[in-house]
């Protein structure tokens, strides 16, 4: 059974067939042309037909009527089946019919009989094998014929037995070497051919893993403008190019590009090409060291750079917290203790009284700062879940609101489409319980109502879920907006600060961004940008 690259490699040998068949064709008949109108017009080439002249005649117009049919044959549907045999007998019939002119012309002495060293090569040549000798024989036992037919035929002095055999030494040879350089050809070709084939299947698989990578690559030429680039790049530019066909980089990269072309050594910063966008990392290469005409473009979600590190601050965080945490805990409970033994003597003051509920309030603020610590250490257990968010969303809000005592309000916007999300659930519900009663209690203050909406969006260009925290709070001043995610950060006496740290780093080990921003009705808003559910987190 043939495979696929033996079949291609017969119809390209099949194709080549048929050129040198057409090409051969316009040849003989030009050959015949030229025969014919010798004897015609050129009376001083007296051997022409000088034997048997009508024979010569009639063999010449036969040959150009045949010639011609056999060209016009290359404009009908050609039969794989029957390509061969048309070979073989248009061969034949060649060499037959200028066997009969060389023998009207007074044979092998004549030097007409080498004509048929022609149809013979071309034999060789468009079979590859044996059947190149059975041409040869066939002209040299035809040439031995008419030499013989001549000697019975006419009265000679001189026989040219010696002459005819030497021709067909000669065709012998011919048709040999012929054979010998067809296979070697064969074989080269079917060696090239393969490495055809797998440098072509070695550049689709090349392709495909480009166009699969994580990665974006970009080849840009030196003004910036983008010549390819892969999907991966697509996605990291795409909020900020024409869709399918960007041709300039982002401002941003561009400055980046500039930086680097002056300076190969530079290390490019982590670039946001706007907000709906992950923080990408580039880095920079020439894709041709010596000419430096095209830049090779390297870009990293920067998240993930970060996810890795942040997975491994928050274990060992965790294991140092939980430690100091357990020391800590120990003594503030014996002192908790001492006070609510003080508290119950008759004989304390009031003003001691008052020192007694000092100790109580900041122990249970310690208290609360130590249970937020060792929230921290919970953080190990990373393993993502694909959840949808929207049915996620709606447990969410029941369990949520059937905590509280007193009325509170939520509003869920949900995208219309269910959106995908990989995170873990636990930690989840940890991240937005944190937000969601921050939004209720700083509503609550504000309006005397508690009241926060949720939000569901999805970019759909990137495919990148977004998730908004909407209170009625009086918001964060301008200047604490950069310090709001910072560790034991608080505006409140009576706040530990780290809600906020511990929720950005557990959306941060799963390569999501929290940001703070003010609506359009100006609202306070935290506004959750989750990674891509197609790409791994861990």
């Amino acid at each position: 059974m043939l495979t696929t690259g033996a079949v291609s490699i017969n119809d390209d040998r099949r194709l080549q067939n048929n050129q040198i068949f057409n090409i051969y064709g316009l040849y003989r008949l030009l050959l015949s042309l030229i025969l014919f109108i010798s004897y015609i017009f050129t009376p001083d080439l007296s051997f022409l037909g000088s034997i048997n002249p009508d024979l010569y005649l009639r063999t010449c117009i036969f040959y150009i009527f045949f010639n011609a049919l056999i060209i016009l044959r290359g404009f009908l549907p050609a039969l794989k089946q029957y390509e061969n045999l048309q070979y073989l007998a248009v061969t034949i019939i060649d060499i037959i019919l200028l066997i009969i002119i060389s023998y009207s012309s007074g044979g092998v002495s004549t030097g007409m009989a080498h004509l048929i060293i022609v149809p013979i090569s071309a034999g060789s040549i468009l079979f590859q094998n044996r059947m190149g000798t059975f041409f040869a024989a066939v002209g040299t036992l035809a040439a031995f014929y008419s030499e013989f037919y001549l000697n019975v035929t006419l009265i000679r002095t001189d026989d040219f037995y010696v002459q005819a055999g030497l021709l067909g030494l000669t065709l012998f040879a011919i048709s040999l070497i012929l054979q010998y350089l067809g296979g070697r050809i064969q074989q080269n070709e079917i060696l090239a051919k393969r490495q055809a084939e797998d440098l072509k299947s070695l550049e689709e698989m090349n392709f495909q893993v480009i166009q699969r990578m994580r990665t974006g690559i970009i080849v840009v030429n030196s003004d910036g403008g983008i010549l390819n680039s892969n999907n991966s790049a697509v996605k990291f530019l795409s909020e900020n190019v024409s869709e399918g066909n960007f041709l300039q980089l982002p401002e941003q990269l561009i400055n980046e590009l500039r930086l680097w072309q002056s300076d190969n050594n530079y290390q490019s910063s982590p670039i946001k090409f706007n907000d709906s966008s992950p923080e990408v990392q580039a880095s920079f290469s020439y894709l041709q060291p010596e000419k430096k005409s095209k830049v090779l473009i390297f870009l990293e979600d920067y998240s993930k750079l970060s996810s890795r590190a942040q997975q491994l601050k928050l274990i060992s965080l965790g294991r140092l917290t939980a430690s100091i945490a357990h020391e800590v805990r120990n003594p503030l409970g014996a002192i908790s203790h001492a006070g609510q033994l003080l508290e119950e003597s008759s004989s304390i003051s009031p003003s001691d009284k008052r020192l007694l509920e000092i100790i109580e309030t900041h122990s249970k603020r310690v208290n609360s700062i130590i249970n937020n610590i060792l929230g921290l250490s919970r953080t190990q257990d990373m393993t993502p879940d694909l959840i949808s968010l929207n049915d996620w969303l709606q447990n969410f809000v029941d369990k949520f609101t059937a905590s509280y005592k007193n009325k509170i309000y939520i509003e869920l916007v949900l995208y219309k489409e269910d959106i995908q999300i990989r995170f873990n659930s636990s930690q989840l519900e940890q991240v937005l319980t944190n937000l969601c009663e921050n939004g209720i209690r700083y509503s609550l203050e504000a309006n005397n109502e508690a009241r926060i909406y949720i939000h569901t969006k999805l970019y759909t260009n990137s495919q990148i879920p977004i998730l908004e925290i909407i209170d009625n709070g009086a918001g964060i001043k301008e200047d604490d907006i950069e310090k709001i995610f910072e560790p034991f950060f608080t505006t409140e006496s009576a706040g530990t600060g780290l809600g906020l740290f511990i929720c950005k780093e557990i959306c941060e080990a799963y390569q999501a961004q929290i940001s703070y921003h003010r609506t359009d009705d100006n609202k306070t808003c935290f506004r959750i940008r989750f990674a891509n559910p197609e790409q791994n987190i861990l």
